[in-house]
């Protein structure tokens, strides 16, 4: 894993009710008057402008000033690509240039915002895109919040809702990240933040037990989905390999202590034909979704270059949803793909960046930018 680069002292790193203090502080080392900290705060959280440089009320070397230090920029846009469903996927360039993914997808009046925690994953899942990168480094805080201030500007720039809800389902497991997803997740939603309802946040898990029972203590309002796949130990031990140590066993019962009817508990369930779509997988999903109330909520697979499994249709998804609620009497749904057309699965806009010759200049954020 490689060591986090040293970077500015950024506001979104710390709690958000030093928001204030870290400001005056930095106005008073910076000889500018107390104001001036009200000023930036206005333009931070109540306009949601995370570039100094759009701060247009501030003088232009104050706003220099701010974008090389205490609000220096995490990321850049590196590539953005728009589906014919409205879908938006915004690869980010980091400080130390590496990349990371974000996905906008519009439903109706609401656009969920499907964030990365982690720069490639120590998971390893087989089926996923972000799984075959495995593990570079742990986010920040300020680039998780970061993601989600660039592409609600963006969007809302384009005449669109912005982001309405948040779901940590991008590149990275957010619970081996827990420290920077919770701080993220305190930027969002306190009374110190942006306010942003909890109830419109969903942290996705592959079933990091211990930090399950942090999360719901931590943040009791945040709804939580943990991605399955197979409810069958050998089955899960082959395609979701952190299963061999955090049991299937030891999961139910922590998803059992922790249900509670005013949090919905979802389970993600990626169909892969042949392997985890048989009679025998469904009995034993709907039995584990029974013990914790779960949703259960069914993926097809779309394959990726090198990907291990053949893709699974609606036709496939549609068979193993009829057989899941034969056994099922909770709620079940399939989900539809979006984004298929700009690689919206997680991890593939970046594993494809990745394999680009090494003539190809990303040096130059904007000369990729795609619309």
């Amino acid at each position: 894993m490689k060591p986090q680069e040293p970077l500015a002292d950024h506001p979104f790193d710390h709690p958000p009710d030093q928001l204030d203090s870290r400001l005056e502080q930095w106005c008073q080392q910076h000889q500018q008057p107390k104001f001036r900290a009200k000023q930036v705060r206005q333009h931070l959280m109540d306009q949601r402008l995370y570039d100094p440089m759009e701060m247009t009320s501030l003088p232009a070397e104050l706003r220099q000033q701010l974008a090389e230090g205490i609000l220096s920029s995490p990321l850049v846009v590196a590539d953005q690509l728009e589906s014919t469903d409205g879908t938006i996927k915004f690869r980010f360039m980091l400080t130390d240039g590496l990349s990371i993914e974000s996905v906008w997808i519009p439903t109706d009046d609401r656009g969920t915002l499907c964030l990365s925690s982690q720069v490639g994953c120590a998971a390893g899942c087989t089926f996923c895109a972000t799984g075959t990168m495995k593990l570079t480094r742990n986010l920040h805080p300020r680039e998780i919040v970061a993601q989600w201030l660039a592409v609600h500007a963006t969007t809302v720039a384009q005449g669109l809702c912005g982001v309405t809800q948040v779901v940590f389902m991008g590149m990275g497991e957010p619970l081996h990240n827990y420290p920077a997803v919770s701080r993220a997740i305190d930027w969002f939603s306190s009374a110190q933040g942006f306010q942003f309802s909890p109830r419109r946040i969903t942290v996705s898990t592959v079933g990091i037990v211990p930090k399950i029972e942090q999360l719901v203590h931590d943040h009791p309002q945040v709804r939580l989905a943990v991605s399955l796949h197979s409810a069958i130990t050998e089955t899960r031990n082959s395609i979701v390999p952190i299963n061999q140590h955090h049991s299937i066993e030891d999961l139910s019962e922590v998803l059992v202590k922790i249900r509670d009817d005013s949090r919905r508990i979802s389970i993600e369930y990626v169909v892969l034909p042949g392997i985890n779509d048989g009679s025998e997988q469904a009995k034993a999903l709907a039995l584990f979704a029974g013990k914790c109330g779960a949703h259960i909520n069914l993926l097809p697979f779309h394959p990726y270059e090198g990907a291990l499994y053949a893709a699974a249709g609606a036709a496939e998804v549609g068979q193993f949803l009829s057989l899941v609620q034969k056994q099922y009497d909770g709620s079940v749904t399939a989900r539809r793909s979006r984004g298929l057309d700009i690689d919206g699965a997680c991890g593939q806009l970046v594993l494809n960046n990745l394999k680009k010759p090494a003539a190809s200049d990303d040096s130059d954020p904007d000369a990729s930018k795609k619309r």
